[in-house]
């Protein structure tokens, strides 16, 4: 009897890697080598740095040098990007050990572990053919999926609350001071990814207490998890006391925002995030979820549970309601970790009201499952598709400079692909756009709560005195005099520009100069409409005309300056004849 019972538990499990599987199987079909998106840079970037440098700053060689959106300067040239570096320090060791493009695959995996997780988290507490069914109803949340290749660090904050949330039951059912170092470990490390996710401490701490005093949980494993958790987030205290003086300030302290938290703004934006919730975040799952929540407070049984579950999505969401930033298309990743809890509880739901009445259970689930595929698949696809189109062409403009351009040549492009190119670390990149920097209109982007005109891609602040009051002959001449003095003796100058912007090279070439074609590469057009996504980017509220997206780095047919509208590109060896 012990034998088949054992045979039925591993076919269970088992069973529960192929959700897995082929969710990560749908992922990696969309999958291509590159990141797109305004936040990947900053996190993917970092990693480079401290795969390679051993640190989390960035130098800039040359006042030409390309730097990323998200970095910000300090008075000793030391540019910091605003993220935590917990999530690039994952990113490092694979990118030190498989290079850049093996390191695009965290994400995607982490995706899909953390369903691994949700099922190991859910036997525990539900049941294991309910553990199935919230691995299913999550497989298809799409925001889920499209953040699994967003590139930025959701996702990452999702797999590890997940995996502790697994540690903390495992170990409040056992006192085990093994799981007690898993849970604090991987809880400590959330901070360290996402600040504002410090508040997820809040709710294991308090069900970590009511355990301890009911004797559950002992002052050895206690001390044992607090130990756990205080190893990432000691280490990135230390850094930040090195990098910006007090070991409680960030790289948000290099800007001259003010406090972007306000009850003002949570009156103002509370009723969209709700709307949002369901209409685009979490769906059916978030109304049954709230529900559940309610449900597992009330029984005696499980009011713990329901006590963890409330402190870790109210304090979240109360949070980032209150934020500046008017609710838009992609809100719904501030709240992302909280869709796992919602689902969770809503299955727990489920299985109450359905109340070991067998066909009754099978039955809501396939209605509640059949209607989340319906709500959650489709656009899943579709935006999927989006970031393939995307990643695919800078993909392809990768592999074509990496066959003709030699490591640790000069670069200059757009910042749509020096971003990108940025995080693959192999050439010394100048953003095309330096040249027109004088003449061009600044294109305005979307700040917290306000428009203003953008701060130019020249983020170094050398190059910004020295170039902003240039223009014509005067400018180019400066610009490519501090080209040459970059690349010396030892390295090439490419460009990686299109026909305009070649002509315009042309026209300020004296006769010691020529470019030289290497190669023509073929870009196809790539428009939002052509994927019909159920989710529309909308402006702020308060603002009419395009949208968002049409003027940022998730334009429709652009990414950052780089337009996709079907152009080709052409690489190109700029020479001199002259030392």
């Amino acid at each position: 009897m012990d034998s088949i019972q054992h045979k039925r538990k591993v076919s269970l499990v088992l069973l529960a890697f192929l959700p897995v599987l082929f969710h990560f199987v749908f992922l990696i079909v969309h999958f291509e080598p590159a990141i797109s998106t305004p936040d990947a840079n900053g996190y993917f970037a970092q990693a480079k740095l401290i795969a390679k440098e051993g640190k989390t700053y960035l130098e800039p060689e040359s006042i030409l040098q390309y730097i990323g959106p998200h970095w910000l300067h300090r008075s000793d040239n030391h540019y910091f990007t605003t993220f935590p570096p917990g999530f690039p320090a994952v990113l490092a060791v694979i990118y030190r050990v498989f290079g850049p493009k093996v390191t695009l695959l965290v994400s995607p995996l982490m995706a899909s572990l953390t369903l691994l997780g949700l099922f190991l988290l859910c036997r525990l507490w539900i049941g294991k053919c309910w553990a199935l069914l919230a691995v299913a109803l999550i497989a298809v949340n799409p925001f889920a999926n499209e953040h699994a290749l967003f590139g930025d660090s959701h996702i990452a904050v999702v797999f590890f609350l997940i995996w502790a949330l697994f540690f903390l039951v495992k170990w409040s059912k056992t006192d085990s001071i093994w799981w007690a170092f898993g849970a604090g470990l991987s809880l400590g490390i959330i901070p360290t990814i996402r600040y504002p996710e410090a508040l997820l401490t809040l709710a294991f701490g308090i069900f970590v207490l009511i355990h301890l005093k009911e004797k559950k949980i002992s002052w050895r494993s206690l001390m044992v998890g607090a130990i756990g958790a205080a190893i990432p987030i000691g280490m990135l205290c230390i850094r930040n006391q090195m990098a910006f003086g007090a070991f409680w300030k960030t790289g948000y302290a290099l800007s001259n925002d003010p406090a972007n938290l306000g009850w003002n703004y949570f009156i103002s934006y509370s009723l969209s995030y709700l709307q949002m919730l369901i209409n685009e975040g979490c769906g059916l799952m978030f109304i049954l979820g709230i529900i559940g929540i309610i449900v597992l407070c009330a029984r005696r049984s499980t009011w713990k549970q329901g006590i963890l579950f409330l402190l870790l999505v109210v304090p979240l969401t109360i949070l980032y309601m209150s934020y500046c930033w008017k609710p838009d298309s992609q809100s719904m990743r501030f709240l992302l970790p909280t869709f796992y809890i919602y689902t969770i509880a809503g299955v727990y739901l489920l299985r109450i009201i359905t109340n070991k009445r067998y066909s009754l259970a099978w039955a809501g689930s396939a209605v509640l499952l059949l209607i989340t595929i319906l709500w959650g698949f489709p656009p899943s696809l579709h935006s999927l598709q989006y970031l393939k189109k995307r990643n695919a062409i800078l993909a392809q403009v990768t592999d074509e400079i990496e066959k003709h351009v030699e490591p640790g040549s000069i670069l200059i492009t757009n910042e749509g692909i020096s971003q990108h190119l940025d995080f693959i670390g192999y050439w010394r990149l100048i953003d095309v756009s330096i040249l027109k920097f004088s003449r061009s209109k600044p294109r305005r982007i979307f700040t917290p709560g306000k428009v203003i005109p953008k701060r130019k891609v020249l983020r170094n602040v050398e190059a910004l005195t020295k170039y902003e009051d240039l223009t014509g002959k005067e400018l180019f001449n400066s610009f490519s005099n501090d080209v040459w003095q970059w690349a010396g003796s030892r390295r090439k100058v490419y460009l990686v520009v299109n026909e305009e912007q070649i002509s315009e090279f042309k026209s300020q070439l004296s006769q010691y100069y020529k470019l030289v074609t290497i190669e023509k590469i073929e870009v196809p057009e790539v428009r939002l409409d052509n994927f019909k996504l159920s989710r529309s980017i909308r402006p702020p509220k308060g603002r009419t005309g395009k949208p968002i997206a049409a003027e940022g780095p998730m334009a429709s047919n652009q990414i950052f300056d780089f337009r996709l509208n079907g152009e080709p590109l052409y690489l190109v060896e700029w020479t001199r004849t002259f030392p």
